[in-house]
């Protein structure tokens, strides 16, 4: 995949997101990409940059809120294919261990 993307989308209310950050991560699963959600946002690998936007575009609206923030930063690489997993390998072999920690 050459296009890796953060994203977040949060409804502004008072009260738990968990139930409305569900739907924007379901919404995610009629696309062809993989993502992952961390604690603070949701990272996509796409094909195309147009694929990034047309699954952020489908969780945006997926959520239902009266008023919704999101945030979109795309990394579209295109003369190199990688993936995230690619990126944490690279810092882990510099490192010298995996780049994670239990507490």
């Amino acid at each position: 995949m050459t296009v890796i993307a953060r994203f977040e989308v949060i409804p502004v209310r008072d009260g738990s997101l968990s139930d409305e950050i569900a739907r924007a991560i379901d919404a995610l699963d009629e696309f062809d990409i993989a993502y992952e959600l961390t604690a603070t946002d949701t990272v996509i690998e796409a094909e195309s940059a147009d694929e990034v936007f047309e699954a952020v575009h489908a969780a945006h609206n997926a959520v239902d809120s009266d008023r919704i923030i999101t945030s979109l930063e795309i990394d579209d690489y295109q003369s190199r294919e990688q993936d995230a997993a690619d990126r944490v390998e690279s810092v882990a072999s510099v490192l010298g261990r995996e780049p994670e920690r239990d507490r």
